[in-house]
């Protein structure tokens, strides 16, 4: 992974080679191995920071220029279909082997121009300089696992990795933009460029940008268009297909510099298993080993919550590991510190607020682990359930919509066996073609938007969160209707936007977090499959479960129960309660977290937990684990908390 940065003043090339060394030194954590910066043109300088993770990386040397010096490329990437892309150059076989990823993109941008960004299958950001056409290309892949921000005023453009690489410049204001942190807080979508920063956008995920002077044109060439075939064809072909593009999925993401390990996060869910069993299926070939962790509650929980769910995953997970010979499996319980201190230590490198920080304890946990052990690559299936291990269930409702009666009561038949009661059947069969006059009227009678989030009634009205969802595709109950299941799954995956907490982990950890679940290839094909083969005679992710068939254990492919993520989350919470009391007082120090947030609830909540001396098996559980209790703790004060601490982290310094 590698960490860039541009500047191109129009006016002039005044103290640029001082101003691009500043924009470097401040993204020297994401890229500690190597540095390298060129004066591309009057006015015009690259740079990057590069950490050696992958071969490829110990012969990279950026910039790079081709050989005529017109085009030069700095690149945060990996490109994962070199044999694909060296066959369209009219390479020779095993050229492409012995390139960097950059040199990959630049002959890629010889042979086809910016529609070569369509083309790359990979995580990537990079900027090009074309000389000739006196052009600044920016881009990122389809999902984002690479971040990239840019700043702009006349005469003047700039672009970074990571915002503190464009604060470094001190022209761009660190200055946030209260309607952008109002719209997170009610966990509505980004939208185009916008970012938390009001000098600063974003190249979204699936597009480039085209710069020319003062003029630039933003272009989405992903998703394309997807049409599920007329006839469904052979299931079997299907599932073929999907295994061997998963599997090829899972070796694209095995990379790695010799002597570095691989890790993997493992839980009891379908896609960090296959994930895991993949990669140990093709490490094992290789004579490698492969460590697979997993996040589990402190010893002796047993928590309030229901026989369906697991509430300590390592069992399953070990069930997983014990089926490889080359899995070593650590099981990692998270420490005593509260959600303050795990704060404190990512904020700086992560430069947004973090979304989830009931997690956030037992994957730093698990990044320190790694890092310790040497280990460079950490795989993760976090994006699994919309391509991989996609249900299905949107199915019941396309044939009640069609009235295909028969074929609806055998899949609600199939559901039914592995557990599903007849109200979500209903739910799910019905609930998509009801009229938007009763979906407004649930929505009315619904607990509503203020019960799970920690935004202020007052600044929702003044920056007419209503109408901002609507624009944003959005109601405020959350559901969007689609025309099918396709639709929905594209849009939530262009929303994930994942790389500012990919590079995180890479600057505090040193760390490639992959996400096999949405290589390009595979989620292409995903797209295209038909609806009802992913829940073939009523079984949810049947094509992943049928793919999986013999690597994973029985056991889990027909298990009904779902495991518990972070499920002693409220005991480090109760702990933590002073604490988190006097963060909300200095909060109300702050002019922007008192008009964003509802303080006042928010303390209210806090002065409402048992004292951090009860014992855990003292503490009144269901409180927190009940519904209610998980959207006032859960979701409403501790995401509050998350962005009260971001804003305050801005307002004192970049850090």
């Amino acid at each position: 992974m590698t960490a860039i940065a541009g500047l191109w003043q129009h006016d002039g090339a005044d103290h640029i080679t001082d101003r691009i060394g500043r924009m470097g030194a401040a993204l020297a954590a994401y890229g500690p191995d190597r540095a390298g910066t060129s004066d591309i043109a009057a006015g015009l300088a690259l740079t990057c920071r590069q950490s050696h993770i992958t071969p490829s990386d110990m012969i990279d040397h950026q910039p790079l220029w081709d050989g005529e010096r017109r085009i030069c490329v700095v690149a945060d990437a990996r490109i994962d279909n070199a044999a694909e892309l060296a066959s369209g150059f009219g390479w020779a076989a095993g050229e492409a082997e012995r390139c960097s990823d950059a040199a990959l993109i630049l002959a890629a941008y010889r042979r086809w121009g910016p529609d070569c960004v369509g083309r790359l299958s990979g995580d990537f950001a990079f900027a090009l300089w074309d000389d000739r056409e006196q052009r600044l290309l920016l881009a990122r892949d389809h999902y984002g696992g690479r971040p990239l921000f840019f700043a702009h005023r006349p005469g003047l453009f700039a672009f970074a990795s990571m915002p503190k690489g464009l604060f470094a410049l001190g022209e761009f204001s660190n200055t946030l933009d209260a309607v952008e942190l109002g719209a997170y807080v009610a966990l509505l979508p980004q939208e185009g460029t916008r970012t938390f920063y009001r000098d600063l956008s974003r190249v979204p995920p699936g597009h480039y940008l085209l710069v020319q002077g003062d003029r630039r044109r933003l272009v989405q060439y992903w998703p394309g268009a997807f049409k599920e075939p007329d006839r469904p064809g052979d299931y079997r072909e299907y599932v073929e297909e999907f295994g061997r593009l998963y599997t090829q999925a899972v070796r694209a993401c095995l990379r790695v510099r010799p002597g570095a390990g691989i890790g993997s996060h493992l839980s009891a869910g379908y896609d960090s298993a296959s994930v895991t069993a993949l990669a140990a299926r093709e490490l094992l070939a290789q004579s490698k080993g492969l460590t697979a962790f997993t996040g589990a509650p402190r010893d002796g929980f047993t928590g309030p919550y229901p026989a369906a769910r697991v509430i300590d995953e390592s069992g399953v997970a070990g069930d997983v590991a014990r089926r490889f010979s080359n899995i070593d499996h650590r099981i990692i319980r998270a420490g005593p510190d509260g959600p303050l201190r795990d704060l404190e230590r990512t904020l700086p490198y992560l430069e947004t607020p973090f979304f989830n920080i009931c997690n956030l304890g037992w994957a730093r946990v698990i990044e320190e682990t790694a890092a310790r052990s040497g280990i460079k690559v950490l795989l993760t299936g976090a994006m699994g359930n919309l391509t991989v291990s996609f249900h299905g269930q949107p199915h019941l409702a396309r044939l009640f919509r069609q009235g295909r009666w028969w074929q609806l009561a055998a899949l609600a038949r199939g559901m039914r066996r592995e557990g599903v009661g007849w109200r979500m059947l209903a739910a799910l069969a019905l609930g998509p073609s009801l009229p938007d006059w009763i979906r407004r009227l649930r929505h009315r009678k619904g607990p509503g938007v203020f019960a799970y989030t920690a935004l202020s009634p007052a600044f929702a009205s003044a920056m007419d969160m209503d109408g901002l969802a609507v624009a944003r595709g959005l109601n405020l109950s959350y559901v969007r209707r689609f025309n099918d299941s396709r639709a929905g799954r594209l849009f939530t995956l262009r929303l994930a936007d994942p790389g500012v907490y990919h590079h995180a982990s890479l600057a505090e950890h040193g760390l490639d977090i992959r996400d096999p679940t949405v290589d390009r290839r595979l989620v292409d094909f995903c797209l295209t499959i038909p609806e009802g083969f992913f829940i073939r005679d009523g079984r949810r992710a049947s094509m992943l479960r049928d793919a999986m068939a013999g690597l994973l254990p029985d056991s889990m492919l027909n298990r009904r129960i779902r495991g518990v993520q972070a499920a002693d989350w409220y005991e480090k919470m109760v702990v933590s309660r002073d604490g988190i009391a006097a963060e909300l007082a200095q909060l109300r120090s702050s002019p922007l977290a008192s008009r964003v947030l509802d303080l006042d609830r928010l303390c209210r909540l806090v002065a409402d937990l048992p004292d951090p001396a009860t014992p855990p098996d003292q503490i009144a559980a269901e409180r927190f684990t009940s519904p209610d209790g998980d959207m006032a703790y859960r979701q409403a004060l501790l995401r509050g908390l998350s962005v009260g601490r971001f804003i305050r982290m801005v307002e004192g310094g970049n850090g």
